[in-house]
């Protein structure tokens, strides 16, 4: 469970998505097994040590919030999203002058002939 509420929030501010993006993108993400934990039982993610240097969030520097790893993936997902829909607009534009140089280009070949 996750307490999400506006309403038991404060200092509440938008962020720059492509920075987390950035950010996320040069967090070491490693596998581990804890000390205590068999060899067998693997775990994935960030160290607690990593993730509060690169994103200032939580309390310490040993543990970290389940909830800032969410908003930190979602955000990224978010930036993600918005280059890849920026290339889908720029490849149609592309596509579009690329038909229209083909179409003239066929014509001046024609008219050569």
């Amino acid at each position: 469970m996750c307490k999400s509420d506006r309403n038991q929030k404060k200092n509440i501010a938008p962020v720059d998505t492509t920075a987390i993006l950035d950010k996320v993108s040069r967090l070491p993400i490693s596998t581990w097994t804890y000390l205590k934990e068999p060899a067998s039982v693997r775990h994935l993610g960030p160290m607690a040590q990593d993730f509060r240097a690169t994103f200032g969030l939580g309390d310490d520097d040993r543990t970290y919030y389940a909830v800032d790893a969410q908003g930190v993936a979602l955000a990224a997902i978010k930036a993600l999203n918005e280059q890849l829909s920026a290339q889908e607009a720029r490849i149609v534009k592309l596509e579009r002058e690329n038909k229209s140089l083909s179409r003239r280009l066929s014509k001046v070949g024609s008219n050569r002939r």
